[in-house]
């Protein structure tokens, strides 16, 4: 099967049914902090991560960062989620309206960050799904520089400090949260996710019947299908 294939079935899932597939199979720190929400409510991404580090600037000038913001664009694309982590800065956005509508440009599937946005009704009209922590008037220009690219980053987490993301990793956001799933186990817990959302779906069609929940569920096992990976 196609990544692009794969990326799409990714696509049908929610963020819930993938968190249940990786606590059942020994992965129960995936999901970033609920505190990095998307722009608008109806924002949703699937991908593949590529990962992006920062830093505050010390001073109120501009730091000497290894990168352009620039840097970003060349390695986005379609089916890629940019993974912005900021390292605990709290200050000003790290994504803006024309970086967003560059990134929509080149197809990019999102952008997630634990640092902040501005313009966020402009990044939401120009159709690009954007997860951040927090909203801000505030450009990073002499506040935040980026620093490294295609890395391996962490990034705050619900369950841990943080939640170690790495390009290629498969990442899934919607209205309640998101979801990091390691490439190596990506197209396992795409598929048991698949079977939970049809277990779920015989669960609700018993329940409409007006069976109780305990038979609902008894009837109908939602994990038997999944196996511990770790």
């Amino acid at each position: 099967m196609t990544d692009s294939a794969l990326l799409t079935r990714l696509s049908r899932l929610n963020s819930g049914v993938v968190a249940d597939v990786l606590d059942e199979c020994g992965y129960p720190h995936q999901a970033l902090s609920s505190a990095i929400r998307p722009l608008r409510p109806d924002m949703r991404l699937a991908g593949r991560a590529m990962c992006f580090s920062g830093e505050t600037i010390a001073s109120d000038r501009d730091g000497d960062a290894a990168l352009s913001s620039c840097d970003i664009d060349e390695r986005l694309g379609p089916g890629v989620v940019g993974v912005i982590a900021t390292n605990g800065h709290h200050a000003s956005a790290v994504l803006g309206r024309l970086m967003s509508l560059r990134f929509a440009k080149l197809g990019c599937a999102g952008i997630v960050t634990d640092g902040g946005a501005r313009d966020a009704s402009g990044i939401a009209q120009v159709g690009l799904p954007a997860f951040a922590r927090y909203v801000t008037p505030l450009r990073s220009k002499g506040r935040w520089q980026l620093t490294d690219a295609d890395a391996t980053v962490d990034v705050a987490g619900q369950t841990v400090e943080y939640v170690t993301v790495r390009s290629g990793d498969y990442v899934i956001g919607d209205e309640d949260g998101v979801m990091v799933i390691p490439s190596e186990i990506g197209p396992q817990v795409i598929e048991w996710a698949e079977e939970l959302v049809r277990i779920d779906a015989r669960i609700v069609a018993a329940l409409d019947a007006g069976d109780s929940r305990d038979k609902a569920f008894a009837s109908h096992p939602r994990y038997a299908h999944i196996r511990r990976l770790r």
